[in-house]
C-alpha cells in the first residue's frame, strides 16, 4: 500500500519512511505544503502522515483542500506542541484522523497507520464515525447513542473521539491525557479515570472496557 509522509524535517521523515518501508508500505515524501497538496490530489494513498508546520502551505490548509476535493484517505497529523481546543476542533472538522505530538513515538505512529488502513475498523477519514450503537459527526460536533442525541461536554467529546479512532487497540490513560486535553486544561493520566467514569454514566457502564495493564477500549470494538 502507498503512503505519503509530509514533513520538512528530513531526519524525522527518514525515520518514519524507514519504519513504513520495513512494514511493506510504499512511501512518498514531500517537505513542502504545495507539493504535498498536488501529490494528495493525484495519487490514491492508503494513509498520510502530515506535519502542520510546513513551508509553502501549512498542513491544516493542505488537509482542508484535500477534503474539499473529496480525498478521504486517513491523515495522521503531527504537531510540535499541544493543540488548543480550538485548534483540535479545526483539525477534526478539516478531516484529521488523529493527532500525534512530537517527539514522535514511532511505534504508536505505526499502530495508527496500521489501524487507519485496516478496512475492518471504523472509517475515521470521514466526517461521521460509527461504531456499535454510537454515531459521531465530527463536523457538527454531535453524538448519538442508539439514534438518540447524546449531550457531551467538549472534554467528553474529545475523549470519546480518541476512543473511537483507536477502537482497534486499548488507549493508555497517559495517551488519552495527551490527546484529549489542551495546554490550558492539561491533565495527567491519573485523572483520566474520572472522565472515563463520566462517559460510562452517559454511554452505559459496560460501554468502555478497562484492559488491565493497557488502558481503555470501547466494548463495541469487539463486535465490528
Amino acid at each position: 500500500m502507498r503512503t505519503l509522509i509530509v514533513e520538512d524535517d528530513p531526519d524525522l521523515a527518514h525515520q518514519i519512511s524507514a519504519l513504513l518501508v520495513g512494514e511493506g508500505y510504499v512511501v512518498d515524501w514531500s517537505s513542502d505544503g504545495e507539493e504535498a497538496l498536488e501529490l494528495g490530489l493525484s495519487a490514491p494513498y492508503a494513509a498520510v502522515v502530515l506535519d502542520l508546520g510546513l513551508p509553502g502551505m501549512d498542513g491544516l490548509s493542505v488537509l482542508r483542500r484535500w477534503r474539499g476535493a473529496g480525498r478521504l484517505m486517513p491523515v495522521i497529523v503531527l504537531t510540535a506542541t499541544r493543540q488548543s481546543v480550538a485548534d483540535m476542533r479545526d483539525g477534526v472538522r478539516a478531516g484529521a484522523t488523529n493527532y500525534l505530538l512530537k517527539p514522535v513515538d514511532l511505534e504508536l505512529l505505526l499502530d495508527w497507520v496500521r489501524g487507519a488502513v485496516n478496512s475492518g475498523g471504523p472509517n475515521v477519514s470521514t466526517p461521521v464515525l460509527e461504531i456499535g450503537p454510537l454515531r459521531m459527526d465530527t463536523r457538527a460536533m454531535r453524538v448519538w447513542l442508539d439514534a438518540e442525541p447524546l449531550r457531551l461536554t467538549p472534554t467528553e467529546f474529545r475523549l470519546l473521539h480518541c476512543l473511537i479512532v483507536s477502537a482497534d487497540r486499548p488507549s493508555s490513560a497517559n495517551d488519552l491525557a495527551e490527546r484529549a486535553f489542551d495546554n490550558a486544561s492539561a491533565k495527567t493520566g491519573g485523572e483520566i479515570p474520572v472522565y472515563i467514569g463520566r462517559l460510562r454514566d452517559k454511554l452505559g457502564k459496560d460501554a468502555i472496557e478497562t484492559v488491565r495493564g493497557f488502558g481503555y477500549r470501547l466494548a463495541y470494538a469487539e463486535a465490528k
